[in-house]
């Protein structure tokens, strides 16, 4: 890919599904630094860790799942979905929208890049009006208390023979590793220290 960049045939190059291990031992051997790495990202799991990680390298943090992948929660069993939780339908009640545009507003306010899927002309459209969503101190507060740590897409089909999700994932590595921002790098987004 880098070759690709050196030839002028891109301008950039970037990264899906990397955890700070994986990404860390790229860069030690890149010449070109990704432009950005796209994860999946939402309320549940919200990968604070990581997004400091790349914002200190420079890498811009792209949430894709900002819904929480509402599909998957027959299919997994799962308790609730992401737009079903308590705290986010009080918050869209308070701000007279939907759960999920309490969702892409807080990955916005988080200073991510969010990509939710939608096919549904109406469904883009209220996408598009979660840049009007205000949300405030308290909000953002309550949000961030939602995650739960909680991985939906486990790409299970990408482990090797024997491997478990936490070694595909990196959850050891990347939980032992310390994020140690420059100062004149260090972004703050509203809500990440509040």
């Amino acid at each position: 890919m880098e070759g690709i960049v050196e030839k002028g045939l891109a301008k950039a190059i970037g990264l899906s599904n990397f955890t700070i291990t994986k990404t860390a031992n790229l860069l030690k051997t890149a010449k070109t630094v990704p432009a950005v790495n796209q994860v999946e990202c939402h309320p549940f799991f919200q990968q604070q860790k990581l997004k400091e990680y790349c914002n200190c390298k420079g890498i811009v943090f792209e949430a894709y799942s900002p819904l929480g992948n509402p599909g998957q929660l027959k299919q997994d069993n799962l308790e609730r979905s992401v737009l079903d939780h308590p705290d986010i339908v009080e918050i869209a009640k308070k701000h007279s929208v939907s759960a999920a545009q309490v969702c892409i507003s807080f990955a916005l306010h988080r200073g991510l890049v969010v990509i939710p899927k939608s096919v549904t002309p109406a469904r883009i459209v209220e996408n598009f009006k979660s840049v009007d969503v205000q949300l405030d101190a308290d909000d953002m507060k309550k949000l961030r208390e939602v995650d739960k740590g909680m991985r939906l897409l486990q790409g299970a089909i990408f482990y090797t023979k024997g491997q478990t999700c936490e070694e595909f994932w990196d959850v050891e590595a990347d939980e032992k590793f310390e994020v140690k921002q420059p100062e004149a790098k260090k972004q703050k987004t509203t809500g990440d220290d509040e």
